[in-house]
């Protein structure tokens, strides 16, 4: 998939990079960075150092921390110490941070209606005024003005990233602020990374994974209470790790997942309660896949008594998710079955919990999903108008926008979606749940940065409230240009994409960045369409074909370790590359050779598949813990 409107499948991003990397060579960045028309630009340093950062004499914890980033930043850019000063007496030459120390400047400030994310940079005389609706808003500004020097923030600093770690700080003498009057603010409400099954998540990794969320501008992390009942995933093995960090950055903390039985256990409840519990042909079920009887009263009963128990323990949430078990089977006794369809009955017990909890809890929301069994809306019920939903499109192909026709089940998604969006639901208050590093595609690199700008913005217009996505650290390098996009999009989904990943590669790759955007174009018109992925259709033909246009990829990499040269922190993303690209490789010849099979067997083919599944195995099992692939049981 292809940047909207480009009319050349072969564009040359090779010499389209060529020419950019002279444009912005790091030595003229200052220049291009402090052009602006009106006041001379203001250096942010002076030969008795840097300039202070004055916040006012009671900073909140996030407008301190914002400050101390600011400082922080600024310091690794010039080599020079940068103070923050918590007073009320501002220098004539100052960078002023924080909603109080700019109102006691700008009286005005609160006019500009900026929400709980939203900002301003703006330069008045010799003073740099940046500042949010919130502490949240404030460090987002100070990202954003950091990014205004350069600055750029690609992926966590997972361990894995070693020396390229996972950002670009730029080195300047004299960084200057320009006639800047920024205002800023999110096209969706709801920027979610989700920790959902967490098969690599550490309480290390996940406050690498926090700080690089704010500073992508993404504003809720969601973590199960216990994945599926496996004490494998849960909240209270990290939120004290985790909490500190949270807040202090602003992010709102989401909590529950795939869990009923979280709040009603069958190992707690089923030996004397059994009629609390699913019917299946006839049996009560304590198996947790099932869901348990809505009808009986007794049970809802306790299941609320156990939500509210549970929040009272955990006051830190913002948001608390009421989802049926992964693969839930509905029960089908009469008194079951007359509450109407999945959806029906999820709705009504959701607004049943919302009206128990609400006076105890006012601040709190709660969230279900429309899934599997229970992705179409209910004809009769209405979700309470406080309660919030993640869409999830689990079956969708990625070879075409979701909105788009040609795919049957993409169809159905959408006309699901839109019949939710069509007075069931306030569009608000809806979030799509995205599946662009899901477990069903195995860490293959199916990299969609068009058709992510592509759905954000269709969902913008829709008036959708915003966008999650799954988050692994196993395999984060291998969907890093996904993440990236994807908070850049539910910023902003009206960017330009291609000067976006011009930028992304020329600060990323240095000198190897024509190379890999150009390899990068090519993982995007092909692999999605070339692997076995739900919703990929293969046919022998295509295959090969695509395998032969596929082909200089490798040629593209050579060129990019050649250009690297002996740059240490180059030579570990490319080794990334590397490996995906063995990897996506072989699965592209695996499936061919799966598709030669079923014509009829042979001792050559039978030899090939065997070769190319002990390739297999080797790739998979080559530089474990590099962040390429996710290793867990089910990866074959």
């Amino acid at each position: 998939m292809l940047p909207a409107g480009n009319p050349n499948p072969r564009f040359d991003w090779f010499t389209f990079l060529s020419r950019l990397v002279l444009k912005i060579a790091p030595s003229a960045l200052s220049l291009v960075l402090c052009a602006a028309a009106g006041a001379e630009p203001l250096v942010l340093r002076t030969a008795a150092g840097g300039l202070p950062i004055v916040t006012g004499p009671e900073p909140s914890t996030t407008v301190r921390f914002a400050a101390d980033e600011l400082a922080r930043y600024l310091g690794r850019i010039t080599g020079t110490r940068f103070a923050v000063e918590t007073t009320a007496r501002v220098p004539a030459k100052a960078l002023v941070v924080g909603r109080a120390a700019v109102l006691s400047l700008d009286p005005d400030f609160d006019r500009q209606q900026l929400g709980d994310s939203g900002f301003i940079i703006r330069r008045s005389g010799g003073r740099v005024l940046i500042a949010g609706g919130s502490g949240r808003g404030t460090l987002y500004g100070v990202y954003a003005f950091l990014e205004k020097l350069g600055c750029r923030w690609f992926a966590p600093n997972f361990n894995f990233y070693g020396a390229a770690s996972g950002e670009f700080v730029p080195k300047l003498s004299a960084p200057s602020a320009g006639d800047w009057n920024i205002v800023e603010r999110p096209a969706f409400k709801w920027r979610k990374l989700y920790i959902e099954e967490g098969w690599s998540h550490t309480a290390g990794n996940l406050r690498q994974m926090i700080d690089w969320m704010a500073k992508a501008r993404m504003n809720v992390l969601d973590c199960p209470i216990d994945y599926q009942h496996l004490h494998r995933t849960e909240w209270d093995r990290w939120r004290l790790a985790l909490i500190p960090e949270l807040r202090k950055r602003g992010i709102l903390i989401e909590v529950g997942g795939h869990g009923y039985p979280n709040f009603l256990p069958q190992e707690k409840y089923f030996a004397q309660h059994p009629d609390w519990f699913g019917m299946v042909n006839g049996k009560r079920s304590s198996n947790p896949s099932v869901v348990f009887s809505t009808a009986n009263p007794e049970a809802v009963r306790t299941f609320i008594a156990n939500v509210e128990a549970y929040l009272r323990a955990h006051p830190e949430i913002d948001i608390l998710d009421v989802w049926p078990p992964d693969g839930a089977r509905w029960p089908d006794a009469p008194e079951d079955l007359a509450l109407g369809t999945p959806s029906e009955r999820q709705i009504l017990l959701l607004n049943h919990l919302a009206a128990e909890i609400r006076p105890k809890f006012p601040k709190l929301r709660i969230q279900f999903i429309a899934y599997a069994s229970y992705v179409a809306p209910p004809a009769k019920s209405r979700p309470d108008s406080r309660v919030l939903m993640d869409f999830c499109p689990i079956d969708r192909s990625f070879e075409t926008p979701l909105y788009a026709s040609g795919y049957a089940k993409n169809e159905e998604y959408f006309q699901d979606l839109q019949g939710w969006l069509n007075g069931v639901i306030d569009p608000a208050h809806v979030t799509i749940y995205s599946y662009i590093a899901k477990y069903a595609w195995r860490s293959l690199p199916v990299l969609v940065p068009s058709l992510i700008v592509d759905e954000a913005r269709r969902f913008h217009s829709m008036g959708v409230g915003g966008l999650a996505t799954y988050s692994e650290p196993g395999n984060w390098a291998t969907f890093e240009l996904d993440h990236y996009i994807v908070a850049r999009a539910l910023w902003n989904p009206d960017l330009d994409l291609k000067s976006e990943l011009a930028d992304y590669a020329t600060r990323r790759y240095g000198p190897a960045a024509p190379a890999v955007l150009s390899y990068l174009g090519l993982v995007e018109e092909i692999v999605p369409h070339a692997i076995g992925i739900p919703g990929t259709r293969l046919t022998i033909d295509t295959q090969r074909r695509m395998i032969r246009e596929f082909a200089p990829a490798s040629g593209l990499l050579a060129q990019a370790h050649a250009a690297a040269n002996n740059d240490a922190a180059l030579q570990v993303l490319l080794a990334r590359l590397d490996h995906s690209h063995a990897y996506v490789q072989n699965e592209m010849q695996l499936r061919l050779s799966i598709l030669e099979n079923a014509q009829g067997w042979g001792n050559h083919r039978l030899s090939r598949l065997s070769g190319l599944l002990a390739a297999r195995v080797k790739i998979i099992d080559s530089d474990p813990g590099d962040g390429v692939i996710l290793h867990d049981n089910r990866i074959p």
